[in-house]
């Protein structure tokens, strides 16, 4: 009899533990799925649908709290409680010192001195053509100067990977997050073939995350408004060569060299938000 009910406890513990289990896997695969926006994040995608933008098209990345977009880019999910907190007023000397476009703030002053640093997971042989990259935006006008330091902490973009055979995207930048700095990282995906490509084509594609990371976007992509001056996004979707930030990045003239390959467009965008002289 008391061996009977030892086996009967032993039964219905056994059922319990299994049942704990069972609602604590179901927990978290609910907690995994049924993820929600915070407030803020909600309202940094009204301000982004307000702005053109499909709803459809900014995917919700909780990981880094921030909206993918195009598949390279990512919006932060507080852009618009950082702007908010940042808000200038018209034709004051504020204003003056910093830009918008498509409310990606960037202060002048903190785009004088960026630095970099490079992650140990980054693959040594891209450590040449990042250089290059970093080269070419600092030679392009006095208001930006990119550099690398060896002290993550001192960072402003912190430069890494990530790996995913499924996503398409060959590289991934952060857009400035509405605080007056730029974007603070940007990845490449190691499940490419970055060895494969030309030293030429990824120092271009670095070029054009390094762009993100200031805060430009896509010049062939009509969300988000046109910067004054510039032809406008079905030119660069006719024209490879229009813009480096087009959202497939062409080599066109870029050469690993001090020869800068620059578009017209390229530096009318450019000065007009960071003065080329």
């Amino acid at each position: 009899m008391i061996l009977h009910k030892f086996k009967l406890n032993l039964f219905l513990i056994t059922i319990l533990l299994f049942a704990s289990c069972q609602n604590e896997s179901l927990q978290d695969d609910l907690d995994s799925v049924e993820q929600t926006l915070t407030k803020d994040a909600r309202a940094t995608m009204d301000f982004l649908i307000d702005q053109g933008y499909s709803s459809n098209d900014l995917i919700p990345n909780f990981q880094n709290k921030t909206f993918i977009y195009a598949g390279d880019m990512e919006f932060s999910f507080d852009l618009i409680k950082n702007l908010k907190k940042n808000r200038i007023i018209e034709e004051s000397s504020v204003e003056k010192n910093q830009w918008y476009f498509v409310g990606n703030g960037v202060y002048y002053e903190n785009s004088r001195n960026i630095t970099y640093y490079i992650e140990r997971n980054f693959p040594r042989s891209l450590e040449y053509e990042f250089s290059w990259a970093a080269y070419h935006w600092s030679r392009i006008s006095p208001n930006i100067n990119i550099r690398r330091t060896y002290t993550r902490s001192q960072a402003d973009i912190l430069v890494g990977t990530w790996y995913s055979t499924s996503d398409g995207a060959w590289a991934r930048a952060a857009l400035p997050s509405g605080n007056g700095n730029v974007g603070s990282w940007l990845n490449i995906n190691t499940a490419k073939d970055h060895e494969g490509a030309s030293s030429e084509s990824t120092m271009a594609l670095l070029i054009h995350e390094l762009g993100h990371n200031l805060g430009y976007l896509h010049s062939d992509q009509t969300e988000g408004g046109l910067i004054p001056g510039t032809r406008g996004p079905a030119y660069h979707a006719a024209n490879n060569c229009g813009s480096v930030m087009k959202s497939s990045v062409y080599v066109c003239n870029w050469r690993i060299s001090s020869t800068p390959g620059w578009s017209s467009d390229d530096r009318i965008a450019i000065d007009w938000a960071y003065d080329l002289y």
